[in-house]
């Protein structure tokens, strides 16, 4: 297992209760990014029944996987994020897996977590807001970042890991329906605040955003109603994040290393604002320097950590 470090890693969660918005794939995306350019111990956490966030690391047989589906149980060996809910007696290390890329571990979700909201209430032992906080506690100090997908919700799962969180972001598309997903979820993020006073919100970042009027608009309502909150790093509209659901592979890996696309650029300069130590330094360096500029530091940097050997698969 990982080994520890010397101070607690930061555990952050994406979540907008609005679906479709690309949580999923800023989850697998930053988190790649947050390992390979920046040398980071990242743990991805799929609190999602969809287990979207799984099927991009999971490497099984189709036909056992669909019978297993059926008949509601997991495969033979498998432990996943609904045990650490509803056992606080397991160690958390039992569900961790290695993915093929050194220094990123996921916990995959299944589809019975939609099921077990019901024996939650029930277990009066342990508050069950607290569950998933109580189990990453004992591992905050193996990883720098501890990233957890949620499902487009409010529920006592998503709870759980707003609970354990240090930071929240909203990614969101740009249309009506997701602006309104917004406010919703920060009233949800307000609310947890009450029992978890150090969590933030880190604000929200476009994602399928394109030169459309409909995309200039929101992104123009969001900087007006919420400018303390808007994040201006936008993940561009393209195909080859929709492609990524059948290639298992985050974009930074199946890119050009020396001229990749405009989204693994993008999610790369997002990575590295997510990764400074002083988020207003960072954007005012961005601003000062230009885009284009910031990105070919991180390219040049993802290059380097290529060719030492860093963010190596295993």
């Amino acid at each position: 297992m990982n080994k520890k470090s010397d101070k607690r890693g930061k555990v952050i969660v994406f979540l907008d209760i609005k679906g479709g918005v690309g949580k999923t794939t800023s989850v697998r995306e930053i988190g790649r990014v947050l390992n390979a350019v920046f040398g980071k111990k990242v743990l991805e956490i799929d609190m999602d029944p969809q287990g979207n966030l799984s099927d991009q690391f999971n490497e099984y047989d189709i036909v056992e996987r669909f019978l297993a589906i059926r008949d509601g149980r997991q495969m033979e060996g498998e432990y996943t994020v609904q045990d650490i809910l509803l056992n606080m007696a397991l160690d958390i290390h039992e569900c961790i897996r290695p993915t093929e890329h050194e220094g990123l571990d996921i916990i995959p979700s299944f589809l019975t977590l939609a099921e077990i909201e019901e024996l939650l209430k029930a277990d009066i032992k342990t508050p069950q807001q607290f569950r998933l906080k109580t189990h990453l506690d004992k591992i905050t100090d193996e990883y720098d970042y501890i990233l957890i997908d949620c499902s487009p919700s409010i529920s006592i799962l998503n709870i759980n890991a707003l609970v354990a969180a240090d930071e929240v972001y909203i990614p969101t598309r740009t249309d009506a329906g997701s602006v309104m997903g917004i406010a919703i979820t920060m009233n949800l993020i307000d609310t947890v605040k009450t029992y978890n006073p150090r969590l933030t919100n880190e604000g929200c970042f476009l994602t399928q955003f394109d030169n459309t009027n409909i995309s200039k608009t929101v992104r123009g309502i969001l900087e007006s109603l919420i400018p303390e909150s808007y994040i201006p790093i936008s993940i561009p509209r393209n195909k080859f994040v929709s492609e990524n659901s059948y290639m298992k592979m985050a974009l930074i890996d199946r890119d050009t290393p020396k001229n990749p696309n405009k989204v693994t650029r993008a999610y790369m300069v997002l990575g590295a604002y997510i990764n400074a130590p002083n988020k207003k330094v960072f954007l005012k360096y961005l601003e000062e320097n230009g885009k284009s500029v910031v990105e070919q530091e991180l390219i040049d940097k993802f290059v380097e950590s290529r060719e030492t050997g860093n963010g190596k698969k295993v």
